[in-house]
């Protein structure tokens, strides 16, 4: 059997993020295993916010945020999940490491089920615009730590049940997206994400569900009115998305009816040329730099 990560590595993550939220012991403390990737090559160190797709194909991806901040709990909307699950839909996740050791058992559900994909949200959704070089490390390095020590896990208890381990191996070592929270970004960001060799996710359709107001209707309709074929759409599956559920009933059945196929963000961005910014933004350049107020004085620059 591998054997599972020793009690000192959990108990140092643990620990140091229950006691210092904004500190991350770093790998030679806390982490045998490996938490960094391959550095993204500089000129490509940009927002990827859809993908023109190779030849006549219709892919479109489904991404749902997992996020949580730094003094609450959210939630998890399985209804989200069962009906993807119910259609056989492919989609990409963004966790924060903080969801995710909120939601131990719904993590590793996602992460063991082969229709999803697991992207990085950072640790507690903090806007990386606000903070500095070590606390933007310290945000994605501990959702990779958080991440790996669950994959090894799910490979242990898979050995012990005598699952089928090549199934398991398929399994990524550590996200290899990113999503920045609030979706805002500057270069300094994109550069850190770069040298841990994260690619950079957004989105070039909103559904709106974060809006109380919002009705399944009138998402179903938003969304399948933008979206076009390499779009990316994003949606909460935190407890924070209203009607999320009821709207992608509506429109799941009908991009299918347009002949759309539904891929993970890797596997589209296998299957065409990615669609890059410099800036991050929801719909147009600028439009939520809001956030970049909503909380004065709420970090210290590190």
């Amino acid at each position: 059997m591998r054997p599972m990560p020793d009690l000192f590595s959990r108990a140092c993550l643990l620990l140091s993020i229950s006691l210092f939220p904004t500190v991350f012991l770093g790998p030679a403390g806390c982490w045998a295993g490996p938490t960094f990737l391959p550095p993204i090559p500089a000129h490509l160190r940009k927002c990827v916010r859809a993908v023109k797709p190779f030849g006549d194909a219709k892919p479109v991806a489904l991404t749902f945020d997992l996020c949580e901040s730094e003094n609450e709990i959210s939630g998890y909307d399985a209804r989200i999940v069962d009906f993807l699950r119910t259609r056989g839909i492919r989609a990409t996740f963004f966790a924060g490491g903080k969801w995710m050791r909120s939601h131990p058992q719904e993590t590793l559900q996602l992460m063991a089920d082969p229709l999803f994909e697991i992207g990085n949200h950072s640790w507690n959704h903090k806007n990386f615009v606000l903070l500095g070089v070590e606390a933007m490390r310290e945000q994605i390095l501990g959702t990779q730590v958080q991440y790996a020590m669950y994959r090894e896990q799910l490979i242990s208890l898979s050995e012990a049940r005598g699952a089928r381990m090549e199934v398991m191996e398929r399994m990524p070592r550590l996200p290899a997206l990113f999503r920045f929270p609030y979706g805002r970004c500057n270069a300094l960001a994109l550069q850190v994400a770069g040298e841990l060799g994260l690619t950079v996710v957004q989105w070039d359709v909103v559904s709106g569900d974060p809006d109380r107001h919002q009705t399944g209707r009138k998402m179903a309709d938003t969304v399948l009115r933008r979206v076009k074929p390499g779009s990316m759409v994003v949606f909460h599956a935190n407890g924070r998305g209203h009607h999320t559920a009821e709207g992608l009933h509506r429109i799941i059945p009908e991009l299918g009816k347009q002949g759309y196929v539904f891929m993970t963000v890797s596997e589209m961005l296998r299957n065409g040329e990615a669609l890059t910014s410099e800036e991050c933004y929801e719909n147009s350049p600028g439009d939520n730099r809001r956030y970049d107020i909503r909380s004065p004085g709420r970090y210290r620059e590190r």
